[in-house]
């Protein structure tokens, strides 16, 4: 397999303010597939991704981030220390939020056609990790593992 990063795939979204790649790569310590979400602020035309916010989804994370785009969850926050970002079911979008220290804070709409490209980047990310070749059974496993998560209350 390559683990070129030029070679993973990548799913872009853009909006005024900012921007977000979803990029397949591998957690290092336990060689599995996965997903890093990163989101930099937007100037006009130009992203300043040399400023972006980057966190690596563990084994765990994964499967709530694809079950809140596949509609199984209305939320969810993945932390750092000293960043996070948030993905939030809206009407008709997606409202990815991510920080980092003082002033760092990015939001981004995502539309449906974006959230579809997200999903299914992340499902197949999923679906490398079982090894099943079934996806009927992963999309199964993922509903049940989004029964188990209680939301939070604040």
């Amino acid at each position: 397999m390559d683990n070129n990063p030029a070679q993973q795939a990548k799913i872009k979204c853009f909006g005024s303010k900012a921007a977000l790649c979803a990029e397949a790569t591998r957690l290092p310590k336990i060689d599995l597939p996965t997903i890093n979400l990163e989101v930099a602020p937007r100037y006009g035309e130009k992203v300043e991704w040399r400023q972006k916010i980057v966190i690596q989804l563990s084994d765990s994370e994964l499967p709530i981030a694809c079950a809140v785009l596949m509609g199984y969850l209305p939320n969810a926050h993945f932390k750092r220390p000293g960043k996070g970002i948030d993905i939030e079911r809206q009407e008709n979008r997606l409202l990815i939020r991510a920080s980092a220290g003082t002033g760092n804070l990015f939001m981004l709409p995502v539309t449906i056609g974006d959230s579809f490209r997200l999903c299914t980047i992340m499902l197949r990310q999923l679906v490398k990790q079982t090894g099943l070749g079934d996806e009927t059974l992963v999309l199964a496993a993922l509903r049940g593992a989004a029964a188990l998560n209680k939301p939070q209350v604040n």
